[in-house]
């Protein structure tokens, strides 16, 4: 009995010797590139299981002996070993690995299911979330400019309006935390909330959505709250637009009038006024006779004579030589946030709340955006979790700039119908006195309007609320089977209202005011059951089965109500309407039921098959024809894994994927009942509303538009993944489109919807990234991404001679083409009389659509300093430009300053335009505009016509391009230099903290003068400004 207390009492003492020996080990691990913290950094005990991982701070606590060792590793970065020798706190800088390993990668895919790269068919871009934060940008959408081959983002330069995207030249869908979103406001997410975001390319990487998922996806995958303490980080970014990337130039010799004369009379823009042009007399001509000095006329500001009651003429010299950068003020983007996480074994919490305000360059002009998430998960039980998040949402402006050419545009009445001899400046007193709220006071009062009459009483406000969020339940019956129950919804209500005052001039009226307000609510439910088996059955064969089921419905109402007239100024009132007020309302509603699986199989150790199908029943379709199955089938083989490589070769992978997938729609607008035969609202007789039977008939077999698409591609790394190449082909065929065919008169309808002609829509993507210099503290990396898509078209399959409009079989159908007469070798024809003759068919001129997009990432690390920059742009294409065909019509276009304006001021015809007029000879075409027979022979334009009539008859087609210009740009879209605060520094005041200092779109190359091509378009865009400012991040 002694014997045996005694080796009791000798175990516990071992036992207490042996625990005494453990210590806490406490420490913090960073990125030695650029020392922010690694979240998530494995950290184990050489040679014990036992381990823990660093916090979002990253910050570990981990119980060791004294002389252990720990192993630190992070996917991307290189294991390190240190050895405590009786230490308890470690700081750690962990280094970048030279390159990722790709079959280490793993990317979110449809229906946000977790997948290896290396087993994909298909392709999948990341961009991750940091890369959002910093360089803030208006929209969600705008930050991926030049980010991802295939993504084509127009940016557009205006306030307030999403930027036009399309992927592989379709517009893709938008998933938020797994739910889609076909209505998506790309204003409504905070960037700083964004973990990351997974572009899914093409109609197999989308096919699991089914119709939705047509064009492929665009993944956004919020944050989480992680394990560890309570974390706080604040965010504040200040953007002001500084300077202009590229702004109009206008000629500064010539003033308001036309064939060089001018004098106010009332403002009707008659007369001596010259018609609304600028192509009136020299500015700054000096004349000795008058009392200042120079030429004087009578002007819009001219005093009143007591005695003789007439205007007292002024001098006609050059006020608003600067009216453009005098009228336009500094634009700030303002973008705060703050989030706090906190969690446990058991589950996390996260909540968010952010603010935007953007001030627009234009006067009175400003957006704001309000926003706050909630979310967390936790596990109910050791096999029940759930997942939730809602986020609220408010933007609202009281007013922005209206875009387009017309009257409420603001460089309509600042650019381009207003002369260098009014100082705009002047006109910021916008009434004319004693008649405040009843006539703005302009130069001109019929035609063109006060640009600070527009910005502060045209107004449009805009409101709206959104409310989105999802809620999860995750079940994990066995470590091979699991389920997900999954609910989403989108809500938001807007309200839009235009005040249009007293003597606004619209292109046919002089308003007598006007109110118009419109409210819209949308309503989105989807509802998921996932089921998942996966199970390891050998080395050489894994098997992952997923089969769900999902129930989408939707509902859009709007209400429209507009005042005819308003009978007491200023007041916007729909009871205030001189007339019944005008109103309309629809309500649109739609259901989905779907069922989806999919098969996932990697056998050989190095060969991946994936397979889909989902099958979706449709209120958008006809009853007959309202449900289709999706398939979709991919195939991967990492050769690198099976054969013997060659020592420079790190990985090495095949890919393809093939898909079918329709619209779900009949129609190309969306429209849910465009599948059936519908009365529309008809004319009023006597305020009696009556309904007008369809002139379209609908085919009873119609079907939505089909794309059947199929993709190949290959992947490598090199030099031990220091350098990696992916490429894609991809090739879609889009065919059951719907076409209007014509009908007889005597049918009592103009013409019937049905299927046909089908499209070939092909490219090629390309992305090389890599690490071109690393040691222990200098890293670069870099990204280059290349792509081009272009459609064919390949069956016209109602058209005897496959032709649909001047577009032949055989033909890309982004074909321009031009109504004046040419040479064959592209010179000009002109006219007897000297004018530009125009041709009996429509000729082609050039295509479109860019050869290529392109975008250019680097990111240089030394020490605790980052500098970040990118560049973007477009090559080929052509560009059409309202402002400067409208420059020139009008006479403000540099170019016009010219002798032979001059002459025609004098009544002289000086002005030969450059070209050819036919001496003799015919040409004759067939049906199509094709030249069949050209006898023609031709000899130079001889004959002079006068420069001002010719410029306004033609709108300076002698520039001989018909205001086409290439669409090539190269533009420098970011540049951020970030500094990451050393430990020594933050340490028991914040966990990390960094300042960075950002510029955006600091500077342009391109052809196209005025105008910024970034937008792919131009019809009288804002001016394209230059952005300068500092992001600050803290983290506690």
């Amino acid at each position: 009995m002694k014997k045996a207390a005694s080796l009791a009492i000798l175990f516990f003492v071992l036992c207490a010797t042996g625990l005494a020996q453990n210590i806490t080990v406490r420490g913090h691990v960073r990125s030695g590139t650029d020392s922010t913290v690694i979240t998530m950094a494995s950290v184990v005990v050489k040679g014990a299981s036992k381990g823990t991982t660093t916090n979002a701070e990253g910050l570990f606590t981990i119980s060791a002996a004294p002389n252990a060792v720990l192993v630190f590793s992070s996917l991307g970065f290189v294991q390190q070993e240190i050895a405590l020798n009786g230490r308890s706190t470690i700081d750690l800088y962990l280094q970048q690995s030279e390159g990722t390993q790709l079959n280490e990668v793993v990317v979110t895919t449809a229906l946000g299911i977790k997948k290896r790269q290396q087993a994909l068919g298909y392709s999948v871009q990341e961009v991750s979330g940091e890369t959002m934060a910093k360089v803030k940008s208006a929209t969600a959408v705008g930050a991926l400019t030049g980010k991802v081959a295939g993504l084509n983002v127009l940016n557009t330069t205006d306030l307030f309006q999403n930027p036009g995207i399309s992927l592989r030249g379709r517009t893709p869908l938008i998933v938020i935390d797994g739910i889609p979103d076909p209505n998506a406001d790309p204003y409504k997410l905070n960037a700083d909330d964004i973990e990351s975001i997974s572009v899914l390319k093409g109609t197999a990487a989308g096919a699991l959505y089914g119709a939705l998922g047509v064009n492929g996806a665009i993944l956004y995958t919020t944050k989480k709250g992680k394990k560890g303490k309570l974390n706080v980080e604040v965010n504040s970014s200040t953007m002001f637009q500084t300077g202009y990337t590229k702004v109009p130039k206008v000629q500064t010799q010539y003033g308001n009038g036309d064939a060089g004369k001018y004098a106010y009379v009332n403002g009707s823009g008659n007369g001596t006024e010259g018609g609304g042009w600028i192509w009136g007399p020299k500015l700054d001509q000096r004349d000795p006779t008058t009392p200042s000095g120079f030429y004087e006329t009578t002007q819009y500001n001219s005093p009143v004579d007591p005695n003789t009651g007439k205007l007292v003429p002024l001098p006609w010299v050059s006020r608003g030589r600067d009216n453009i950068k005098n009228y336009f003020r500094t634009g700030i983007l303002s973008t705060n946030s703050v989030s706090a996480s906190i969690g446990t074994d058991k589950g996390s919490f996260r909540v968010s709340a952010s603010h935007i305000n953007q001030k627009g360059v234009v006067p009175n002009t400003g957006v704001n955006n309000s926003s706050f998430s909630i979310g967390g998960n936790y596990m109910l039980t050791s096999k029940l979790s759930v997942d939730a998040k809602l986020t609220f949402n408010k933007e609202y402006s009281n007013n922005y700039p209206t875009v387009g050419y017309g009257p409420p545009n603001i460089l309509y009445n600042l650019l381009l119908w207003i002369g260098p001899d009014i100082d705009i400046r002047d006109l910021k007193k916008y009434w004319l006195p004693g008649k405040e709220g009843l006539q703005q006071r302009n130069y001109n009062l019929s035609w063109y309007n006060n640009p600070y009459f527009v910005a502060n009483e045209l107004l449009n406000g805009y409101k709206r609320d959104n409310n989105f969020g999802q809620v999860s339940f995750d079940y994990q019956f066995n470590k091979d089977f699991s389920a997900k129950l999954r609910t989403g919804f989108n809500q938001f209500a807007t309200f839009k209202d235009v005040k249009e005052p007293y003597s606004y001039i619209a292109y046919d009226y002089i308003s007598k005011g006007n109110y118009a307000t419109t409210q819209a609510n949308y309503f989105d439910l989807t509802t998921d059951l996932i089921l998942n088996y996966k199970h390891e059955f050998s080395d050489k064969f894994n098997l992952s089965v997923t089969a769900g089921g999902a129930n989408t419905y939707r509902n859009e109402k709007s209400v429209y109500a507009s005042t005819d007239g308003l009978t007491i100024p200023g007041f916007y009132n729909l009871t205030n309407s001189i007339n019944p007020a005008v109103t309309s309302n629809y309500l649109r509603e739609r259901r989905t039921a779907s069922a989806y699986g999919m098969v996932d199989i990697e056998t050989l150790g190095f060969l991946y098959l994936n397979f889909t199908g989902r099958y979706d029943k449709t209120s958008t379709l006809p009853v007959k024809n309202n449900g289709y199955f999706y398939p979709s089938a991919g195939v991967s083989a990492v050769l690198s894994d099976v054969l013997k490589m060659p020592s420079a070769v790190s990985f090495l992978k095949l890919r393809a994927s093939w898909a079918k997938v329709n619209t779900g729609f009949i129609g190309d607008g969306g429209d849910p009942y465009a599948h059936i035969t519908t009365y529309s609202i008809g004319n009023k007789w006597n305020n009696v509303p009556s309904l007008a039977w369809p002139t379209t008939a609908i085919s009873p077999d119609l079907v939505p538009a089909t794309v059947q698409s199929g993709e190949y591609g290959i992947v490598a790394s090199f030099l031990k993944n220091r350098i990696s190449v992916d490429a894609t082909f991809f090739r879609n065929r889009d065919y059951n489109n719907f076409v209007n065919v014509p009908q007889s008169q005597s049918s009592g309808i103009t013409s019937v919807l049905k299927n046909a002609n089908e499209y070939i829509r092909r490219g090629w993507e390309f992305v090389v990234s890599g690490v071109p210099v690393k040691n222990k503290r200098f890293r670069w990396e870099t990204a280059i991404n290349f792509s081009s898509v272009h459609r064919w078209l390949k069956d016209a399959t109602d058209s005897p001679d496959g032709y649909i409009g001047n577009i032949k079989e055989g033909d890309r159908t982004d074909r321009i083409f031009i109504s004046a007469a040419r040479t064959p070798d592209g010179q000009a024809i002109y006219n007897s009389n000297g004018m530009q003759a125009t041709s009996p068919y429509a000729q082609y001129f050039g295509n479109d659509d860019p050869d290529w997009i392109y975008g250019w990432q680097n990111t240089f690390s030394y020490k605790n300093l980052s500098l970040t920059f990118s560049v973007d742009g477009r090559l080929g294409g052509l560009i059409y430009s309202t402002t400067n065909q409208k420059m020139w019509w009008g006479g403000t276009a540099p170019g016009t300053v010219t002798q032979y304006r001059d002459d025609a001021n004098a009544g002289k015809n000086t002005y030969v335009g450059p070209g050819v007029v036919v001496e003799s000879g015919t040409v004759q075409y067939d049906s199509h505009g094709n030249i069949t027979s050209d006898t023609r022979k031709f000899a130079p334009n001889t004959t002079p016509v006068n420069y001002i009539s010719f410029m306004q008859t033609t709108s300076g087609q002698m520039l001989n391009n018909y205001f086409y210009y290439s669409g090539t740009y190269l533009k420098m879209r970011e540049v951020v230099l970030t500094y990451n605060l050393p430990a020594k520094i933050t340490r028991g005041i914040f966990s990390a903290a960094s300042v960075s200092f950002i510029g955006n779109n600091l500077f342009l190359l391109a052809k196209l003068p005025n105008v910024d091509p970034d937008a792919e378009s131009d019809n009288l865009q804002t001016p394209s400004m230059r952005s300068m400012g500092v992001n600050i991040n803290l983290k506690f």
